[in-house]
């Protein structure tokens, strides 16, 4: 994951079900390598501010290179605030 450019990527549940789209990656310089991912929703409602991202650690996504998927790990779904909550009610309804 370290040199691909995620920005763009379809975001997916583990199922394949459409999330959202990676809109940033917030990288440790030091490191060198990605931590965080900025993630917009789809299905956002209509009233939610356009800069309402989700941020998700990398360590709770994989990568599909040939699908250009980013695939969130049940515990990103599940457990990582009130607005990754969100991106499920949303597919819910």
């Amino acid at each position: 994951m370290g040199s691909l450019d995620l920005r763009s990527w379809s975001v997916v549940a583990r199922d394949g079900s459409p999330l959202g789209t990676v809109a940033e990656v917030i990288v440790d310089v030091d490191a060198q390598s990605p931590v965080y991912l900025h993630i917009v929703p789809h299905d956002a409602p209509d009233d939610a501010p356009a800069e309402c991202w989700v941020r998700v650690p990398c360590r709770h996504v994989a990568v599909d290179d040939d699908e250009r998927w980013v695939v969130m790990s049940d515990l990103a779904l599940l457990g990582l605030g009130t607005a990754t909550t969100g991106l499920v009610t949303a597919r819910v309804r």
